[in-house]
């Protein structure tokens, strides 16, 4: 290693540009600029060092590389790591009981033969495309690595490789009372027909911040192209790692009557469907648009009490006073609807006090945002892993870690230098601040310059 001899020039560059930026030369924004620049360098000078040190440590230890014999030396790889793009030479390997060919810094290193970005550089990639662009997040995190191109595909890639995130484990908690609710978001499709992305989440009911309602523990599940019965399966079962399930009394599964919804109850088959009240507002007021406002009091009052003639005949009412065949048959979706879900709506007013669906704002702010808000088109493996993402930081879970975690297919070891070899740079190291000691800037009357400069060259 010639790591002290070779990060000298840049740690003096570095000082150089501290004392330009306080004499004048710069403002603060271009400073930070160099300063970045410089300190990216460094980084990827050690990166390269250790790299090519660990490759050389496996090459002159046999031991370490039992029955791999060297095939070829000097083969460089390029990667793009958190301070830019780094290029170091090692070593290939074939062995001699299965002729596989490897290299084996590379595995060391958890780089697969095809692997142009670091993980750690993926798993911020794959962060950012959480609320930005493909394209925009790579040119963001180019930007970060030293000012390098990330193209769009690039991040794509990253972010197709990413699969739903397990919940943590935790202990079994037992309640009285737990709410399930459900709504899907309706994508764009590249091709062809738009798709539902369906999401649910389990919650242990509402706490007030003020005028803010805040939900109780909630734990998020979305799917897109799953079956239906695998989907509530899989929802059981995450509750029921969280929850004893039969120690509860009641569930509530709340939204809009979909089919789908409903048959949550093959699973939860104690659970009393409650319809959300924006879709119950949203058929009321399509039912009684254009009428006297005195025509949707009586049919809002006749559902409140559950007196199911009476709003029938305000329905008759208006379907006698619509004037277009298309106004009568809004008013009879509606009235379908209505009817269908009357069970639901009944559950509803009995529960105002304590119940508040939620659906729409969860899929607006969890789904919708990224997946619908902006004009654009998915494929539904695209929307799958977005849905992933999206889901993952809802139940508070990191997305560069859980990609670093699902990415990692073996422990890495631990990197190792021989002692010897960093007692010699130890030794590089305490003559070079030897030298930097005896810089006369360093010596002088105590300022801010002195200071900055100090911390810079003993840091």
């Amino acid at each position: 290693m010639e790591m002290i001899r070779s990060l000298t020039p840049i740690l003096l560059s570095i000082m150089e540009t501290t004392i330009n930026n306080l004499s004048g030369e710069m403002d603060f924004n271009t400073f930070q600029d160099k300063l970045a620049s410089k300190l990216n360098e460094a980084g990827r000078e050690i990166i390269r060092q250790v790299l090519e040190e660990m490759d050389r440590q496996i090459k002159e230890d046999k031991k370490r590389r039992q029955n791999w014999q060297v095939w070829r030396s000097g083969d460089t790889k390029e990667i793009v790591t958190r301070f830019g793009l780094v290029a170091y030479k090692r070593t290939y390997y074939k062995h001699k009981e299965t002729s596989q060919y490897a290299y084996l810094v590379d595995e060391q290193a958890g780089y697969t033969p095809h692997l142009r970005v670091d993980h750690n550089v993926k798993a911020e990639l794959v962060a950012r495309a959480a609320d930005l662009s493909y394209r925009k997040s790579g040119q963001v995190i180019g930007e970060q690595c030293g000012n390098i191109s990330i193209s769009g595909q690039t991040v794509k890639k990253a972010v197709d490789t990413f699969e739903r995130a397990a919940l943590p484990n935790k202990l079994k908690k037992q309640v009285k009372c737990l709410y399930i609710e459900a709504d899907e978001d309706h994508v764009a499709c590249q091709r062809g027909r738009g798709f539902e992305v369906r999401l649910v989440y389990i919650h242990e009911g509402w706490s007030s911040n003020g005028k803010r309602r805040k939900l109780e523990r909630p734990i998020y599940q979305s799917s897109v192209d799953e079956d239906i019965s695998t989907f509530w399966e899989r929802v059981w079962e995450e509750a029921n790692k969280l929850y004893d399930l039969e120690a509860v009394e009641k569930i509530y599964l709340m939204g809009d009557g979909a089919a789908w919804i409903q048959s949550a109850k093959e699973v939860f088959p104690q659970a009393e469907f409650v319809l959300d009240r924006f879709h119950y507002m949203k058929y009321v007021r399509m039912a009684v648009a254009g009428a006297h406002n005195k025509q949707g009091q009586k049919l809002k009052s006749a559902i409140r009490f559950g007196n199911c003639e009476k709003a029938r005949q305000v329905i008759q009412e208006l379907i006698k006073a619509a004037v277009t065949p298309g106004r009568k048959q809004r008013i009879l979706d509606a009235w379908r609807y209505i009817k269908n879900n009357w069970a639901a709506i009944a559950a509803l007013h009995r529960e105002e006090k304590t119940i508040s669906c939620s659906g729409e704002s969860h899929i607006s702010h969890i789904l919708s945002a990224r997946l619908s808000s902006r004009p654009m088109g998915w494929s539904k493996d695209g929307a799958r892993h977005m849905s992933y993402i999206r889901v993952a930081r809802a139940n508070g879970q990191s997305i560069a870690e859980e990609y670093r975690r699902q990415r990692q297919f073996q422990p890495l070891p631990v990197i190792y230098i021989q002692q010897e070899k960093l007692e010699r740079e130890r030794k590089k190291l305490k003559e070079t601040r030897e030298v930097l000691d005896n810089i006369p800037v360093l010596q002088g009357p105590k300022n801010y310059l002195r200071e900055a400069l100090k911390g810079l060259a003993f840091a």
